[in-house]
């Protein structure tokens, strides 16, 4: 009896936590304004191991390969065309795992 209850005593080896990875998202060449025939822009993701995923209330106003994600990443982002007669703000955010900030981007579009 004496044997069993020191071998159900052993210590376990379990895996440390993962630790939180240092998060960053910005636009290739800083620019954030687009012309009214619309444009392309890449988002630069740097998350390390960790994950990542996009929202926007603007979807039809976008085309984002990519919702979510791990690690580094070169986000290409398309604007489309502003056909409204007015310029525009259209907004997305890069949100990271671990209850990081996110990171809000707003592009300006002209008329």
């Amino acid at each position: 009896m004496v044997i069993g209850l020191t071998l159900s005593c052993k210590k376990e080896n379990i895996a440390p936590k993962p630790e939180l990875s240092s998060f960053s998202a910005t636009l290739e060449g800083g620019v954030a304004t687009v012309p009214a025939i619309g444009g392309k822009l890449n988002i630069l993701i740097s998350a390390g191991t960790d994950g990542w995923w996009i929202s926007t209330a603007q979807a039809d106003l976008l085309t984002i390969t990519r919702m979510y994600g791990s690690g580094d990443f070169k986000l290409p982002v398309t604007i489309k065309a502003n056909t409204s007669g007015a310029a525009r703000l259209v907004s997305l955010k890069v949100n990271p795992t671990f209850n990081l900030p996110a990171v809000t981007f707003n592009i300006n579009q002209d008329k």
